[in-house]
């Protein structure tokens, strides 16, 4: 009788053992193997971000920060970059722990590190909406004031639609040559690409609101937590989830800004594509050749322009501070890809004409020597 008695005891104390701890509940070592490979995918999904924007307010505090420093970002004290490194080495040293077997302090190292990813990622959320609004604004808006023939989106709306006079004008027959067109025939592309303009900023800022909410469900996280309850681990990835959510699709809207340039703008690319590398107006007369970055050339003779795949770096129909932003949504760095592509830093042999150093911009530099 004592002997069953002890028995039901024993499996009674097994079964509440069971059900406090959880029948599928994980051990330290696998919490800290999750949380080891959770903050190496932000580790390598912070990385092109810091360097890319490394400080706040871009461009202006990346200047500060470029000045006599030549080349290379990487070696720049930018906050951003700071929090990425710290987080890197907080979590080096729960890697250490983690291969030592020391998987508690490990565990605690991995947490801290998510700690730090989630108040780094909440900063670049609201920098990444703010810049994508402020990047579609400017696509909505003309690229150059100055210009006559420039055009803002509401006003291709309602000069190039249907039943406007100029879309009259551009479906009237005439006879050639005795008739002139009474219209600039580049200016037609604004009834060609209306529609998908109009497209682009409508999905622009689709992602952009969605961004928002993304961002604005991440901050809730724990909303339904009581005032003394503090945030789980669950609770925190839920939120960088939210946030690497809103950046993603921020990143979208900048892609829909660009492709508002690419469509408002096809012709200021021709210098990229011409054999004499000038600007369409400045032929024959103008020898300026376009600079990106610090460089200029007769750019059809660089290795790496491919007029059907071209590289964010070298679009002109972009302004330059934008571009940044173009190589950015691809998971790229900036600064990588112009020592690559613009600068062709691993390139034996330069091509004739290249030169270092020359005024930014597109036209006011001299020419380089041949």
């Amino acid at each position: 009788m004592k002997r069953k008695l002890r028995l039901s005891i024993f499996i009674a104390i097994a079964a509440l053992t069971l059900v406090s701890q959880g029948v599928g509940g994980e051990s330290v070592a696998e919490k800290a193997q999750l949380k080891r490979i959770e903050i190496v995918s932000y580790l390598r999904y912070l990385e092109p971000i810091v360097y890319n924007f490394p400080c706040e307010p871009f461009p202006a505090c990346y200047q500060q920060l470029t000045q006599g420093q030549g080349d290379s970002v990487r070696i720049n004290d930018g906050p951003r970059i700071q929090q990425f490194n710290e987080i890197k080495q907080v979590y080096q040293q729960g890697m250490i722990y983690f291969f030592e077997g020391n998987y508690v302090n490990a565990y605690n190292r991995f947490l801290d590190s998510q700690v730090r990813v989630e108040r780094l990622l909440e900063e670049i959320s609201q920098s990444y909406i703010d810049r994508s609004e402020r990047m579609l604004r400017d696509a909505i808006e003309r690229k150059n004031p100055n210009d006559p023939n420039d055009r803002s989106v509401v006003e291709i709306s309602i000069q190039y639609g249907p039943g406007s006079r100029r879309r009259q004008d551009f479906e009237t027959d005439r006879e050639a040559p005795q008739t002139t067109r009474p219209y600039d025939p580049r200016n037609t592309r604004w009834s060609y690409n209306k529609y998908r303009i109009e497209k682009n900023v409508e999905y622009g800022y689709r992602h952009l609101g969605l961004a928002k909410e993304a961002r604005y469900r991440g901050l809730r996280a724990d909303a339904n937590n009581t005032r003394d309850q503090r945030i789980n681990p669950d609770q925190r990835r839920n939120r960088i989830e939210f946030y690497i959510a809103a950046i993603n699709l921020a990143r979208t809207a900048k892609l829909n800004a660009a492709f508002i340039y690419q469509l408002k703008y096809p012709f200021d690319n021709y210098a990229l594509m011409n054999p004499f590398g000038r600007s369409e107006a400045g032929l024959p007369t103008d020898p300026n050749i376009p600079s990106i970055e610090d460089v200029r050339m007769n750019w059809i003779d660089n290795p790496y322009l491919l007029p059907k795949e071209m590289h964010p770096v070298f679009d002109l129909r972009m302004p330059d501070e934008y571009r940044r932003d173009s190589v950015d949504a691809r998971r790229e760095i900036y600064q990588d890809m112009i020592d690559t592509y613009v600068r062709m830093k691993y390139a034996e042999e330069k091509p004739p004409g290249f030169q270092r150093g020359a005024a930014g911009g597109g036209g006011n530099a001299p020419a380089p020597a041949n």
